[in-house]
């Protein structure tokens, strides 16, 4: 289960804006699907040439763990 978590966050952390994407090289559709499942991304395209953009949701709790990570370092 964590495993899944980790995953996904990577996913999102590799996102640069809300833009269409290609995800990271090794994302396999298994991650691409539980993230789209929960809301955090939308998914357009095929095999190749397959692409994702950040939901607001998914925007939103990026952002929310880039905050948390930054105030760890302190």
């Amino acid at each position: 289960m964590e495993t899944k978590i980790i995953k996904i966050m990577v996913l999102l952390h590799s996102a640069e804006g809300t833009g269409w994407q290609t995800p990271p090289k090794g994302t396999s559709l298994k991650t691409l699907s539980e993230a789209e499942e929960q809301g955090f991304i939308l998914i357009r395209g095929e095999f190749q040439k397959r692409q994702f953009c950040l939901t607001k949701l998914g925007l939103d709790h990026v952002t929310r763990d880039k905050r948390r990570l930054e105030a760890r370092k302190l």
